[in-house]
């Protein structure tokens, strides 16, 4: 039996198992997969809501603490795991939504600049890591925090008596806790009664192979980015489809993608299309994350709904969980 079991071992689930593991906690992560191979692995690792503006106060808060733990938490993770995730401060080029009233008033709220570029404004505070390798870094730290990480092993439902939780029942038997939190992004509606509505959002993703340090900084236009990595492939991304689980990747959409990215940098336009991939970001009906206890279990916790701001809310979300669970 432990402390708590962790429902989830995307970027969310396995930051908050570290950060149960580092208060104390005996830990059981518990996944349907592989850990990160879901949403946390598809995205592109911006470490920002790409217009924050949009998002709510609860949002930009984790964001903002989030930001500030990054560089920081890479090195701890590279020095117990060996794995670089190759955090880099190379900022983001955003091309259009800033002198909108609403961004320009967020702005001013929060002391937020940027430099001025003959493309848009050019925010050099934001900062991205390569998530695949974030996420194989998590696994390794975590391993070695003393959470027991147990793969491939599907949460069919919780084990509750009156107004507790007592465990899971999964595919590989049930498992006891005194405390649960929940952190099963897209598929939160398959096990938990909420108030606001999990969906998955489905967004397509491809790689180009080009020259390292072609393109010096994130570039974000129309909702989709360019983001470059240190040896030189280039993130381009995401749609936004409400199809729920279909995972099917299309030939339009391909050619859709590699076209934003050529059409504002143009050195792309023969640049081989390498990897084609989609994923399943947590939407929620509200647009707003869910870090809570739960309302009608006392042992239950919530920690879903960061749709495209997992990876960039992670740290914050997990220290937020975390004193929830331990008050």
């Amino acid at each position: 039996m432990s402390d708590c079991i962790v429902i989830g071992g995307g970027v969310i689930g396995m930051m908050s198992a570290r950060m149960l593991a580092v208060s104390g906690a005996q830990v059981t992560l518990l996944d349907r997969r592989e850990c990160g191979r879901e949403s946390s692995w598809a995205g592109g690792g911006i470490i920002s809501p790409l217009y924050p503006w949009q998002y709510d106060d609860l949002t930009n808060q984790l964001s903002f603490e989030s930001q500030a733990m990054y560089a920081a938490l890479c090195d701890d993770l590279y020095h117990t795991s060996g794995i670089d995730s190759q955090y880099q401060k190379s900022g983001l080029l955003m091309m259009d939504e800033f002198e909108t009233p609403a961004a320009q008033a967020w702005m001013k709220r929060h002391q937020i600049g940027y430099e001025n570029h003959a493309d848009g404004a050019l925010f050099t505070h934001v900062a991205s890591i390569r998530n695949p390798r974030l996420l194989q870094a998590l696994k390794v730290d975590i391993i070695q925090k003393g959470v027991k990480v147990i793969e491939h092993t599907q949460v069919e439902n919780l084990i509750t008596k009156a107004d507790k939780v007592l465990g899971v029942h999964t595919s590989k038997g049930d498992f006891l806790a005194d405390k649960v939190v929940a952190c099963a992004g897209a598929w939160s509606e398959q096990l938990l009664t909420l108030k606001d509505e999990i969906f998955p959002m489905k967004g397509q993703m491809i790689v180009l192979k080009a020259q390292a340090g072609e393109i010096p900084h994130i570039i974000l236009d129309q909702g989709r980015y360019i983001i470059p990595r240190a040896d030189g492939k280039i993130l381009v991304g995401s749609t936004m489809e409400k199809v729920g689980f279909n995972r099917e990747v299309d030939l339009l959409t391909k050619q859709s993608l590699h076209e934003f990215a050529w059409q504002r940098v143009p050195a792309l336009k023969k640049a081989e299309i390498k990897y084609h991939w989609s994923g399943f970001r947590p939407a929620s009906l509200s647009g707003k994350v869910i870090v809570a206890k739960d309302e009608t279990y006392q042992n239950l916790f919530i920690n879903t709904g960061h749709f495209r701001n997992g990876l960039n809310m992670a740290p914050a979300s997990a220290n937020k969980i975390t004193k929830l669970v331990n008050e």
